[in-house]
């Protein structure tokens, strides 16, 4: 990156200090904004050697702003993030298959949909009932 431009900066013959010193940032914004020639090339280069930097760690005053200024300032111009795709709603038939009716498990979807159960269904329910009442479990046993 050419760096040229620092060696017209009008700080470059102040004393350090002044850009750190809270006492001192209302003289040395005045140097920046008023009598620096090349305040736009010393916020550029500010801000791209500040990029990964945490707002908090941004010290000083640097092209006349303050760190947080700065911070604010690099948010601002950042690209926006890219908006999420729409969730897309499932569409009928897509995904698992749903259990066949005669089962514990469309028996639930009967209830957890609000529909009417068929008689195959509450029997399986009730099949389902007496083996848990037996077992202790709902677990089919393999024969």
């Amino acid at each position: 990156m050419d760096r040229e431009w620092e060696l017209r900066a009008a700080c470059r013959s102040q004393d350090p200090d002044i850009w750190f010193s809270k006492g001192t940032w209302t003289q040395a914004k005045k140097i920046c904004l008023n009598e620096c020639p090349v305040r736009e090339a010393c916020l550029e280069a500010t801000l791209a050697r500040e990029e990964e930097t945490a707002d908090s760690l941004r010290a000083g005053i640097m092209a006349g702003l303050t760190g947080a200024q700065r911070a604010e300032l690099a948010r601002s111009r950042m690209k926006p993030k890219p908006k999420a795709e729409p969730k897309r709603s499932r569409t009928p038939g897509a995904g698992r298959q749903l259990a066949p009716c005669g089962t514990e498990a469309a028996y639930n979807r009967h209830l957890r949909k609000g529909e009417p159960i068929d008689q195959a269904c509450k029997d399986a329910h009730a099949q389902a009932c007496r083996q848990y009442r037996r077992t202790g479990s709902k677990a089919v046993a393999v024969r």
